[in-house]
Formats: structure tokens, C-alpha cells, sequence
């Protein structure tokens, strides 16, 4: 047998043990080494989806690996976010959109997950405006018209939103409270649904994101009665607020970045540096122009404490829709 000089047989005996353990070189990969699930509450082709596929787009970019999007609506957005918290690894390959709703719904009904202790609260990224709109063709030039006809004719008035515990739910029970009127709740599974409803005559208004609303309202076949941002717009001349008009419902709805709780911080430093750069990309800014929604950030440091208290904040507008758990 041929002799080998100690260095040489050192080396031979190491590559021995990498060749018998291949996954000791694998777990020295850096994060991330294989495609991202990212959930999102809402169906496909609204601005939630539209938003998160374009951040997935850019942020996949910084990662270096596809960050593949997957519609998974149901229970006021939360069935997403939730269904990770249990059964998914606390290790960035799967995480989730959080909207209000995640820190809404447990105000609302029993739940077995809890909004701050299960999830890892990674980088808040942007926010919605949200309107009232109707038929172009209908009678109602403005919210006086849609309360006073509310009031002649009980149970004509049928409100649709992109889901039942959604924000837009919440608004729209919260202001048929304030304006003395019933509206019938119509819960659809998608803003694009909801759109198609009101287009077709099937729903009297429509409270849903504005991005989801903006084309029909710019082709002339929707009008917007009110805005609930707490100024108006100036790309919405002559559309008043909530606020103005009386109803106290001026409602800022951020949007953000949860995964399972227990991530490493190396991984949610990571995956908050590439969706940073994804919202400060021109792509971006150009999507949140199209969509009027507003640029909004918060980090690994302040979004948990953000979240704790806003989760504060909407047993309020839950309370005032008159939709508190027992």
C-alpha cells in the first residue's frame, strides 16, 4: 500500500466525513437557498395581491431566490397569517402579508392564535385609502343622497367589501351605525369581485380599497362619495372625508410582513434589508401612484411595538361597528 505523508492523510480523512455528512455542507448555505412562500389573505387580482406580487418580484431580487405568492383568502384575511403560525417553520421560507385584520378579528370572535405571541412581526411596508363608492348611473351624487334614500326605503341599502372582518367591513358597518342606517353586509372573496358586484347592479355601494376602484371610477362607470383618509386627496378633487362630513371614521390602513414567531434575527434582518429595498424601488413608487396607496415603513424594531398598540386601537373601530366578541 502506497504511504501518505500526515497533512495528506488528514485531508484524505476530512473529505471522508464531508462525503459520509453532505449536510454539513449544506447547512453552512447561507439563508435563503431555496424558493419563499409568501401568503397573502385576499384573491387574486386585487391591490393586496397586486401589491405583495410586485414586492415579491423586487424582493427576490435582493434574495436571490423566487419568492413564489400564494392567494389563500378567508376569515377577514387572517386565514393565511394564521394557518403559518401553526404549522410552519420559524425558518423565512414561509411567511405572510399582514393586514388590520390580523390585529382585528381576535376583538371580533374566538381565535386560537394570538396577534403579538405568534408571529414575528418582520417590516410594515405601505398603506391603503379606502372609499365608498357607487354607481355611476345611480341616484346618489353624495353620501346625503345614499343615507336619505337609506332612511326612506329600510333594507335597499346592501354594502359589498372584499370580505367579511376586513377593514372595509368594519368601515362599512361603523358608518351605517353612525348615519342611523341598515345596510346589508355582502362579503365577496376579492376586491375584483366586489368591483364586478357593484358594476353589475348586484350591490346599491361598495367600500374596498381605492386602487381596486380607481379604473372603473376613471372610466366613468363608478363614482366615489367619500374618501376615510383623514384629508382629502388631490387627486380625488371634490371627494370630502368621513371626517368632514361628520362620521369620525378617519381610518389609516398599513399593510406589512409577518412570519412564524421564533425567526432568527440574521433571517428577519435579512428579509426586512430585501423588502426595504423592494418599497424604495421606482417599480414601487410607481405601482403605489397607480394604486393611490401610501408609502409606509417600519422595521424589525419598531413594528412589533407599532402592532401592539394598534391592536389597541381597533377594538375602537370594532366597538363602533358594533362587532365586539361577547
Amino acid at each position: 500500500m502506497p504511504e501518505f505523508s500526515p497533512v495528506r492523510r488528514a485531508l484524505l480523512a476530512s473529505a471522508a466525513v464531508l462525503a459520509a455528512v453532505p449536510s454539513l455542507s449544506r447547512a453552512a448555505d447561507p439563508y435563503p437557498n431555496r424558493p419563499i412562500r409568501l401568503l397573502v389573505g385576499f384573491g387574486a387580482g386585487g391591490p393586496t395581491d397586486i401589491t405583495f406580487r410586485k414586492l415579491a418580484e423586487l424582493a427576490s431580487k435582493q434574495l436571490g431566490q423566487p419568492i413564489v405568492v400564494v392567494n389563500k383568502p378567508g376569515a377577514g384575511a387572517t386565514l393565511a397569517p394564521s394557518s403559518m403560525a401553526k404549522s410552519d417553520k420559524p425558518d423565512g421560507y414561509t411567511i405572510a402579508a399582514a393586514t388590520a385584520g390580523l390585529l382585528r378579528v381576535p376583538h371580533m370572535q374566538a381565535v386560537d392564535w394570538d396577534p403579538l405571541k405568534d408571529f414575528t412581526w418582520i417590516a410594515g411596508l405601505g398603506g391603503y385609502t379606502f372609499v365608498l363608492a357607487v354607481n355611476a348611473d345611480s341616484p346618489y351624487k353624495s353620501v346625503a343622497d345614499l343615507v336619505a334614500d337609506a332612511k326612506a326605503n329600510p333594507g335597499k341599502l346592501s354594502i359589498g367589501t372584499a370580505g367579511a372582518g376586513t377593514t372595509m367591513h368594519l368601515l362599512a358597518e361603523a358608518f351605517a351605525g353612525m348615519a342611523g342606517v341598515q345596510a346589508n353586509h355582502i362579503g365577496f372573496k376579492s376586491s375584483s369581485e366586489n368591483a364586478t358586484a357593484l358594476l353589475g347592479g348586484h350591490t346599491v355601494a361598495s367600500v374596498d380599497a381605492v386602487g381596486s376602484l380607481l379604473p372603473h371610477v376613471q372610466s366613468g362607470k363608478l363614482r366615489v362619495l367619500m374618501s376615510f383618509d383623514e384629508k382629502p386627496a388631490a387627486w380625488m378633487p371634490g371627494v370630502p372625508t368621513a371626517k368632514s362630513l361628520g362620521y369620525d371614521l378617519a381610518y389609516p390602513a398599513p399593510y406589512g410582513l409577518v412570519g412564524p414567531k421564533g425567526m432568527p434575527p440574521e433571517i428577519v434582518a435579512r428579509l426586512n434589508t430585501a423588502f426595504k429595498a423592494a418599497i424604495d424601488d421606482p417599480e414601487y413608487a410607481k405601482l403605489l401612484d397607480q394604486l393611490r396607496q401610501t408609502y409606509w415603513y417600519k422595521g424589525p424594531q419598531e413594528y412589533p411595538q407599532w402592532a401592539a398598540d394598534f391592536y389597541q386601537s381597533e377594538r375602537s373601530l370594532v366597538g363602533r361597528a358594533k362587532l365586539l366578541k361577547p
